[in-house]
C-alpha cells in the first residue's frame, strides 16, 4: 500500500509539473505563437473595401454584406461618388466573377430616414468562380468591428516569422516587435501574369505584439 501511494504521489507532481511547464511555454515569445497569431491577420490584407452607395429595398433586411444594391445613377457626394467602385464591380461581371442584376423597386440610400421611392437599382452578387476574391472582411470602426464587403486581390499568407526584440515592459504592457515575411497565393485570374507574380514575392512587416492571457497577440492601431 506504501508504495502504491508513492507512485500516485509521483504520477500527480509529474502531471502538474508538466502542467505548469506548458502554460509557461505558451507565454514565451516564439516562431509558432508568433506565426498562429499573424494568420487571421496576414489573410486579408490584400483585401479593399468596396467603396459603394448602398441601398435597402423596402421589405428586405438590409445588410452590410454582399449582395450590394446600388443605384445606376452616381451620386453627388458620400461612398461611391466617384463612380470607381461600380466601374469595378461592372468589369468583374464582365469576367464572371460578379452577377450585375438590373430591377426597379421601393428603395432609399442605406440608413436613411427618407420615404422608400421606387427607382431602378442593380444588385451585385459573387457568382461561385469570384466568391474567393468577393466576400467581407472585418474592418475596425469607431468602438466596435463591422463586417465591410471588400474585394481581395489574393489570399494573404504568413512565410515566416524572421525574428523578435526581447520582450519589455511598456506602460504596464509586455511588448514584442516582430518582424515577419508574408505573401499573397491564388491571385485573382484576372490579373496581369507580372503582377501575379509580384503578389507572390515575400514582403516584410513589423509590427508590435503584445503578451495577453491568452497568448501574444498582434497590438491594435
Amino acid at each position: 500500500m506504501p508504495s502504491s501511494t508513492s507512485m500516485s504521489a509521483a504520477v500527480l507532481l509529474l502531471a502538474t509539473a508538466t502542467g505548469l511547464s506548458g502554460c509557461g511555454q505558451s507565454k514565451a515569445p516564439s516562431k509558432e505563437a508568433f506565426a498562429a497569431a499573424l494568420e487571421p491577420v496576414v489573410r486579408d490584407v490584400f483585401c479593399h473595401p468596396i467603396d459603394v452607395m448602398r441601398y435597402e429595398v423596402e421589405g428586405e433586411p438590409a445588410g452590410s454584406g454582399f449582395p450590394i444594391v446600388t443605384s445606376p445613377k452616381p451620386t453627388l457626394a458620400g461612398p461611391g461618388s466617384d463612380g470607381k467602385a461600380v466601374a469595378m464591380l461592372d468589369g468583374l461581371a464582365g469576367v464572371g466573377l460578379v452577377t450585375r442584376t438590373t430591377f426597379e423597386k421601393p428603395a432609399r440610400w442605406s440608413g436613411s430616414t427618407n420615404p422608400f421611392v421606387r427607382q431602378p437599382l442593380i444588385s451585385y452578387a459573387p457568382t461561385p468562380k469570384g466568391a474567393p476574391y468577393l466576400h467581407t472582411v472585418e474592418r475596425k470602426a469607431t468602438n466596435a468591428k463591422v463586417s465591410v464587403p471588400s474585394f481581395c486581390l489574393a489570399k494573404g499568407e504568413v512565410v515566416d516569422v524572421v525574428r523578435w526584440t526581447e520582450p519589455t515592459d511598456i506602460a504596464g504592457h509586455r511588448v514584442s516587435q516582430v518582424t515577419y515575411t508574408y505573401h499573397g497565393v491564388e491571385p485573382i485570374p484576372v490579373m496581369p501574369p507580372a503582377e501575379q507574380a509580384q503578389m507572390v514575392e515575400p514582403k516584410e512587416r513589423t509590427v508590435p505584439f503584445e503578451l495577453q492571457s491568452d497568448g501574444w497577440r498582434p497590438m491594435p492601431r
